[in-house]
């Protein structure tokens, strides 16, 4: 019996850490949404979809290419879990797929396993600069696919 008790209160903090985890994500994508309509940034020529965001993914279409960010939640190593972002593009000839182009892992802080360009510093879903440029490495990144 303690073992049961032990993994429901596994389960039960996993629960909560999977859903800080998928506002963070949320708190991306509503970041990104208002980061593209800003004139500034590749002249308002990406456009965001948030409707799927309940289903906790979003995409952005930018030059015929969607590219589709898709969060989950993955235990890795120690006893917490981490978040995940695939980021996929979507092709329809010669027929419909999507092929994975990256991804990247974040915790419950907003730390992922991405770092700036020509620098050594950590993005942090928080920080605006590092936020946008994931954005935008993985929607450059679907124009060589």
């Amino acid at each position: 019996m303690p073992y049961s008790k032990k993994l429901h209160e596994y389960l039960e903090q996993s629960s909560v850490q999977h859903e800080h985890l998928a506002n963070k994500f949320d708190e991306f994508a509503h970041f990104i949404r208002s980061c593209l309509k800003a004139p500034s940034v590749a002249d308002n020529s990406i456009v965001v979809d948030l409707r799927h965001l309940p289903q906790r993914n979003f995409s952005a279409t930018y030059a015929d290419r969607t590219v589709t960010f898709v969060f989950n939640s993955l235990l890795k190593g120690d006893e917490n879990l981490t978040g995940n972002v695939k980021c996929f593009i979507a092709k329809s000839f010669p027929e419909s797929k999507y092929i994975e182009i990256g991804e990247f892992d974040f915790d419950e802080k907003g730390n992922t396993n991405l770092k700036l360009p020509n620098e050594d510093a950590d993005i942090n879903l928080d920080n605006n600069f590092g936020t946008l440029h994931i954005a935008l490495h993985f929607i450059r990144l679907s124009l060589s696919k």
